[in-house]
């Protein structure tokens, strides 16, 4: 993880580390990309599903939808609440409002809410990618390919991070890609890649 997780998961061991990065503005726009990029990875979930319903992977492919889905609303309130409350809570305990913090820690019920976000993508992810295997109408690596770049992105490291995220994105790019060639009748040089 880089410092930013590392120290709202410690937040109750660390507060003022905890309540010094929450309250700063590049916080506000790490977080707020998240929460933007959980609404955008439900327009492609939503686009993917509907390249795939009609191929023999459909059952698959639902899976995944409503697996990622739910990956994703949780997500949704996940990043809310690392929008909304944790900048609170560390405005309040930087005033001296110490019982703050104990609302912030990836403990207990918030912790099982995050946890069971990830489980679920990991999941949908995975009945996307087999979805995408069988299906024939995509480029069978590239549901792997995401998978693997979102299973990276708890392993430690910045450079991990940017790594799992431009393997993911390249997987998403590669898919739209092929779609747009495939549709526009240009795919002769790509049908080597779905193979």
């Amino acid at each position: 993880m880089i410092d930013q997780e590392n120290v709202i998961f410690k937040a109750d061991l660390e507060p003022e580390k905890f309540s010094a990065l929450t309250t700063s503005t590049s916080y506000l726009w790490w977080a707020g990309r998240g929460f933007a990029g959980v609404f955008l990875e439900m327009i492609g979930t939503v686009g993917l599903y509907l390249h795939l319903k009609n191929s023999k992977a459909e059952k698959w492919a639902f899976a995944g939808l409503l697996l990622t889905l739910t990956h994703q609303m949780l997500g949704m309130g996940v990043f809310a609440i690392a929008v909304f409350l944790f900048p609170a809570a560390g405005h309040l305990f930087q005033e001296g409002v110490q019982g703050a913090i104990p609302f912030v820690t990836m403990k207990g019920a918030l912790g099982g809410f995050f946890a069971l976000s990830l489980i679920t993508t990991m999941a949908g992810l995975f009945c996307m990618a087999v979805a995408i295997q069988k299906s024939g109408k995509l480029p069978k690596l590239s549901g792997w390919t995401a998978l693997l770049g979102f299973a990276l992105i708890p392993v430690p490291g910045v450079f991990v991070q940017f790594f799992a995220n431009a393997l993911w994105s390249a997987a998403y790019f590669w898919m739209a890609y092929y779609i747009y060639q495939t549709k526009n009748g240009r795919a002769a040089g790509i049908k080597i890649l779905a193979s």
